[in-house]
This record gives C-alpha cells, structure tokens and sequence, in this order.
C-alpha cells in the first residue's frame, strides 16, 4: 500500500506503508554536475508529485556486494528491487516514520531522528541494504511509547569517493567526496526533517564499521552535526587517514589503468569524468587504496590514541564535537576483526605466524620487550599452526583496533559517554559460528534478523534495540562512563544465559575481553601496539 505527505518545502511525496510505518524510498538529497564534483543540496522537486515508493539508485561499487556481506553474517536476507548503481543519482536517502494513534504519519510530531550511515570500507555497501531497513526498529521505538523516525543514506564510494590528487584539487575537486556528501546529507535532514514530523534539533548519526568511522569523524567538525552520536565496530582510529602523497600514488595508478598517463591534466580529468562508470571499480588495480585523507578539512589530521584519551583538546587531531555532542556511544563485538580475515589476511597463509613475528619485531625493533610480550600474550610461535595464528591475530586486531579504542574515547571523553561489548555469537553455521563477528550487532540491532533467532537471541536483540531507542531519545540507557571507572553494558552471550548486563568496573575479564592489551599499550605506548597490527595488515 502507499501513502503520501504534504511537505511544505518538497511538495507531495508518496511513499510504501509498512507494518506500522510508513516508508519514503531513494529521496534524492544532491545533486552532482559531474562524478566528481562537490554535492549540491536539494532544496526541492521540480514534481508536483515525488514517487517516493522505490529504492534510488545506490552510488557505483562492486555489484552483488551484499552476498560478500551476508556471508561475512554468515546468514541472508530476501534482496528487494533495487536500480543499477548510478554515478550521478546516487545521492539519495530513505526515511521511515511511524505512523501516530490515527494511523497515519503526524508531521507535526517532533519525533527524534537516527541517521545511519553504512559500513563497507568505503568500496562497498548501500542504505538499501535488508539489514539495515528502519521499519521493524522504528515499530518498536512505536510500540515502546518511544517513537523514533530512521534515515538511511547512501554516499560516494571508491574512486567517485576518495580520488584525490593535486591536479584534481587544483581543478577545483575536494578530498574526501564521501565524507562531503556524508555531510550533506545531514544539512538535507536537518533542513528537511521538519516536514516528516522530525525534530531538526534531535538528531544522532549512527554508523557501523567504516560508518562508525565516519560518524565519529564528524566530531572534527565546527559546525554542529548531529546532538548524539553513536558508533559500532569502528571510530576514528579503525585505521589511519592516508597523507595526500599516498593518495597522489593511487592517482597515478589509476589513471596508469585507465591509460590516461600521457594526457594533459585537463584532458586527463574530462577522461576520468567520462569513461564508463564501471570502469571506476573494474579497472582500479588490486591492492589501490581509495580512502580517506588527511584533507584538512574533513579529516584536520592523525588521530592518536594520545589524542582521542586525551581531556584536552588536540592541535593535531581537534574534535570541536567534544563541546557541541551531547551524547557520545561506542560499541565493539568481541571478534570485530574476524572480517580483515576475508580482507587481506587469509592470504598471508601458509606461514602467517612467522610473517607476524618478523613484523612485529620490525616495528617493535626499539621495545624487544614489548615485542617478546605481545607474541608470548597471543600465543604466537613459529610452530603456530596457520589456523591457530590466524585466529590469534584476528583476536590482537580486535582488541589493539576495536576495543582499546572504544576505552580510550571513553577515557578522553568530556562529556557523557556510554561504552558497551557486544559478546552474541553469529548463530548460524559458517567459519566463525559462535564468534561475536563484525556485522553482527547491526543485524541484531535493527530487528531485521528476528526470524532466524531462537527466544533467547531475540532477547538480545530487543534489549540492544530498547538501549538504542533510548540513546536516541535523549536518555541515559544505562549509567554513562565516570572517571576511571569503565562502566559498560555488555550484550550476550545468550548461550551463557546473559541477554544484558552492566558492568560498574568495567574489568576486561567482567565484559569478556582479555587485559593483555591494555598491559601491552601501558608498556609500549597504545599507539605503538597499533602500529603493530596496521604494519603487518599493510604487509610491511
């Protein structure tokens, strides 16, 4: 069934109803004069009336993506209709409401907003994704007396996102595209909201992974965002920000590819701008960073583990957020690196465990104690079986990438700040069965994976959903971080009998997380330790 609104600013719009919800599908939020030109906000429709009541076009990427995805959960879901990528009507965004006492959408309801931005490496990923659907979380929000409005967007990735180079710049097109229509797609909610029955000013970002990234990047920012912000399995130091000589040598790799490296500048652009739109992914030579860049702007600079502990402000790395977020969540699951085993580490075999080793002392070649200390904590040797190293790295990853971050933002953090783990296993059989794999906790925290839990995974599900909505809602769903103490809400493992818990101290051992990094990061330094890992991940 559809339904439709009146917007003041929009016009009509005709939209999908869902099971207590209604739906407004593939809204266009900018425009693009070219691929790789800045997005310009909408502001309105030239329509009397938008059909609202489809999926928009996802930006380019890799096609059959989500399969990737739903094998990473290890679990699928039914895929909807969804257009070819586009790389010029990619710039839209979905948006559920739930429906008022009368049925039908209040638009005057002032209802508090999500804004979710997707996880996928910045290759990858789109707000059609079945699991990161609104509707059956914005029920519940309904049904819970706690009413919440999700908006899912969709924004550049791979070359169209994070191509950059001096001669790009200098022609007049930005760093970061990704990070900009990110952005922009906040002042179109923020602008536009209003009119859906959303409360402009009770606004948080959600993300996942290179989402969460993302949302916590958004810190960086003068202009106030978002009021909240919440993020799950990565924030700002999943990874480091590429300096622009890295990204002026994935420039010229492209354009190598491409066989544009004897043409002019000027040339060279109108060819990048014209050459089919596939080519943007099928031709980019394997192993070619196309990331985010310490543009100035976007991303001031390096975030540090010094920096984001830190009560003080940094010079390098500033997050003006830390005055104007209310609210600040970060979450991580236990195994969140079990995904850089489909991204690059099972290659590393056979003989992972010797290759770790030689980095390890390569980039602790200064600190041999610490060295000695970190292969001795992970049970790594030169006998390690490949399985066994491989499985011991991806547990360092989590916790020196994952969870010693989420605690080291909870440490420098000024104002509230809610920490939790997430401990439920992927239930379905598969490589990591019984893992608190990435992915995961959006699966159970959207509500779209319901059918294939069992009572007590459902339970988790529910209770992570009802934190959420209260987060949103501008409440405090457990007690916030005080001090030293790293009070945090713990999530399954339902198979132990947990569905949720709050830990006051925080202990490693009390949440499910080992101690041994947070001993290793006080040795060597925690920046040092996160190095290790994005050394040998890097193949250095």
């Amino acid at each position: 069934m559809s339904t439709s609104i009146h917007h003041p600013n929009l016009g009509e719009l005709r939209g999908n109803t869902t099971d207590g919800a209604a739906q407004f599908l593939g809204v266009k939020y900018a425009t693009l004069k070219n691929r790789l030109a800045p997005a310009e906000l909408i502001s309105g429709y030239e329509k009397e009336q938008t059909d609202a009541t489809k999926y928009g076009p996802p930006p380019v990427s890799p096609v059959g993506a989500v399969n990737r995805e739903f094998g990473f959960i290890q679990q699928g879901l039914p895929i909807p209709d969804v257009p070819t990528h586009s790389d010029l009507e990619g710039l839209n965004l979905n948006i559920t409401v739930p429906f008022g006492k009368d049925g039908k959408v209040e638009v005057d309801a002032k209802l508090p907003v999500y804004v979710f931005v997707h996880g996928g490496g910045f290759a990858v990923g789109s707000s059609w994704y079945p699991h990161y659907d609104s509707a059956a979380v914005v029920k519940l929000s309904a049904e819970l007396g706690k009413p919440i409005i999700g908006v899912t967007i969709n924004y550049r990735l791979g070359a169209a996102g994070f191509l950059t180079s001096k001669e790009l710049r200098a022609a007049g097109y930005k760093a970061n595209n990704g990070f900009h229509d990110q952005r922009t797609a906040l002042r179109w909610v923020k602008n536009h909201i209003g009119g859906f029955g959303g409360d402009p000013d009770e606004i948080t970002t959600v993300g996942e992974s290179a989402g969460g990234l993302s949302v916590t990047m958004f810190l960086c920012s003068e202009e106030p965002l978002m009021k909240r912000c919440f993020s799950t399995g990565g924030a700002v130091l999943l990874f480091a920000p590429f300096p622009l000589e890295v990204a002026e040598a994935s420039y010229r790799k492209l354009v190598e590819a491409l066989g544009l490296s004897d043409k002019s500048p000027e040339d060279r652009i109108n060819a990048l701008l014209s050459v089919p739109q596939d080519d943007l992914w099928q031709k980019v030579p394997m192993g070619t960073p196309l990331l985010p860049v310490i543009d100035g702007e976007t991303v001031p600079g390096h975030p540090s583990f010094v920096s984001v502990s830190s009560k003080e402000d940094s010079a390098v790395f500033s997050m003006p957020g830390r005055k104007w977020c209310e609210a600040l969540m970060i979450g991580e699951s236990q195994l969140d690196a079990n995904i850089l085993a489909y991204m690059g580490l099972d290659a590393r075999n056979p003989g992972i465990a010797q290759k770790f080793i030689d980095s390890v002392n390569t980039t602790l070649d200064s600190q041999p104690v610490a060295a000695k200390e970190l292969l001795s904590a992970y049970d790594v040797t030169p006998s390690t079986s490949d399985d066994d190293a491989l499985l011991s790295i991806l547990r360092f990853a989590s916790e020196i990438s994952f969870y010693a971050p989420a605690r080291a933002f909870a440490q420098g953090w000024p104002g509230k700040f809610f920490l939790y783990h997430f401990n439920e296993g992927i239930p379905w059989p598969g490589r990591f069965q019984g893992e608190a794999g990435h992915i995961l906790d959006v699966a159970y925290l959207f509500q779209n994976y319901n059918e294939h839990l069992d009572e007590k995974q459902k339970r988790v599900a529910r209770a992570y959903a009802e934190d959420f909505i209260k987060l949103v809602n501008g409440e405090d769903p457990w007690t916030p971080v005080q001090g030293e103490k790293m009070g945090a809400r713990v999530y399954g493992p339902s198979s132990a009998g947990v569905t949720s818990k709050y830990v006051d101290d925080g202990m490693p051992e009390e949440v499910g997380r080992n101690g041994r990094v947070l001993k290793l990061g006080e040795m060597a330094g925690f920046d040092s330790i996160l190095d290790v890992f994005q050394n040998f991940f890097q193949g250095r």
